[in-house]
């Protein structure tokens, strides 16, 4: 069953087209992993999914129901499809607690007790339950980075998109990203995650998709596409081993 779906796809800033055609959809359970080289249109396409960046052209479809700029529609689009942010999106002034549950008073109406309970709870199911009335300042990256994901559960949310979870984190602090993202894929969270960790896009993802220069070159499994003799995909992975 389709939760997300992208239907021919354009967009352009300026003169520079950075999606062409791109037709792509989420099924229920799905644990995509979006590769390719910096400037292929991963991070545009990911914002594209929930209407951050609305498409020149195309068509969003989420739950079958098309997506519009329209304030309520994409209200409640966005408040069940939750986002992952690349540089943590934090509130400075607010404590790991009240960042988590202010989405939650704002968006879903409900009363603050209410909400820092459940925040308490989705921060402890990302090993943050010592760190509940630390500000940003006083968090280490990959720390902050939970407190994003523990944020984003706590909307019981359909679908997370991750943008580049990790990319922003010191090497050190990786690993412990990188584990609650998979604990989360084991437990069934449908999730699209652009990403440039290969051992996530290799052993953890169901589905592999690698794109180049604004369009998806390949939508495979994980297996096929590092087995493949293509020679855009070998050159990409060779590029990609030379760099680490």
């Amino acid at each position: 069953m389709s939760v997300l779906e992208l239907k021919n796809i354009y967009k352009s800033f300026g003169d520079t087209q950075v999606l062409r055609d791109v037709s792509f959809s989420v099924n229920k359970g799905d644990v995509v992993a979006i590769i390719g080289k910096s400037g292929a249109g991963k991070t545009t396409m990911l914002r594209i999914m929930n209407y951050l960046i609305p498409p020149d052209s195309g068509e969003v479809y989420f739950h079958n129901s098309k997506v519009i700029l329209d304030r309520k529609v994409l209200r409640a689009v966005r408040s069940k499809i939750g986002f992952v942010f690349q540089r943590f999106n934090l509130i400075r002034h607010l404590t790991a607690l009240d960042n988590v549950a202010i989405g939650l008073v704002k968006v879903k109406g409900l009363k603050w007790p209410q909400a820092r309970e459940l925040a308490l709870k989705k921060l402890k199911e990302v090993d943050l339950a010592n760190r509940v009335n630390h500000y940003p300042s006083q968090l280490s990256g990959g720390q902050q980075q939970r407190v994003g994901i523990a944020r984003a559960l706590a909307m019981e949310p359909d679908l997370i998109l991750f943008d580049e979870p990790t990319s922003a984190l010191d090497p050190s602090l990786v690993g412990e990203v990188m584990t609650v993202i998979k604990r989360l894929s084991a437990s069934g969270i449908t999730m699209v995650v652009v990403t440039h960790e290969m051992s996530f896009a290799k052993n953890i993802a169901n589905r592999l998709v690698y794109m180049e220069e604004g369009q998806i070159i390949y939508d495979t499994t994980p297996e096929q596409f590092f087995l493949s003799n293509d020679k855009r995909v070998r050159h990409f992975l060779n590029d990609f081993l030379e760099a680490v």
